[in-house]
């Protein structure tokens, strides 16, 4: 459940924000293919009373969105090089208070971290739900992330500019394995795939 948050607007006005008002809905739609353990602590965790997006909840812990984002062709997915982890992920991050939907925030960190920004929804559920530990740092508490993956199918291979990441490519399907992709990433290839028909 979401709770609306007074924040800045235009003119000094307060604008009230609650998230993504469909989390809660696709969460409970969801159905589990072999991520039934992060499915499940993604239904304990929207049945806190209160609202579980936010960056600042650490137990134990707080909703992401990402976005698995096919090539034009359906060859490739769009994956980049996270500088704090050292690893190549599918686009995303935190869910923030302006984010109206998890599409939405999907997109918001698909653009923020690629420059990919005309995108085409696949599917109208999630095709991934991973939850995964994240290790103490700084001032944050170790805490887990439930990431909620969306399918997109990209318009074109532009990439860029890139200012939150190292890098950022459209990578084979085929040739995953040689970016370390672990199972979360390539279970939502897989998934994602699927929804191309």
């Amino acid at each position: 459940m979401s709770e609306p948050s007074p924040k800045g607007g235009h003119g000094g006005t307060l604008v009230w924000v609650t998230g993504p008002v469909d989390l809660g809905s696709l969460v409970r739609a969801y159905v589990p293919d072999g991520d039934e353990w992060s499915s499940a602590l993604a239904l304990e965790v929207l049945a806190i009373d209160r609202a579980m997006w936010p960056r600042i909840e650490f137990d134990p812990g707080h909703f992401t969105a990402s976005g698995f984002v096919v090539s034009p062709d359906g060859s490739s997915l769009l994956l980049i090089h996270h500088g704090k982890l050292d690893r190549w992920l599918q686009p995303g991050g935190h869910i923030e208070a302006e984010d109206s939907t998890v599409q939405a925030a999907a997109r918001r960190e698909i653009f923020e971290e690629t420059g990919v920004g005309d995108l085409h929804l696949l599917g109208t559920s999630l095709v991934r739900i991973d939850a995964h530990e994240i290790p103490e740092r700084g001032r944050e508490p170790a805490h887990v992330h439930i990431d909620l993956g969306v399918g997109f199918l990209a318009v074109s291979l532009e990439i860029g500019p890139l200012d939150e990441v190292n890098d950022a490519r459209w990578v084979p399907l085929d040739t995953l394995v040689h970016y370390d992709a672990d199972d979360a990433l390539r279970a939502g290839a897989d998934a994602v795939m699927l929804t191309l028909g």
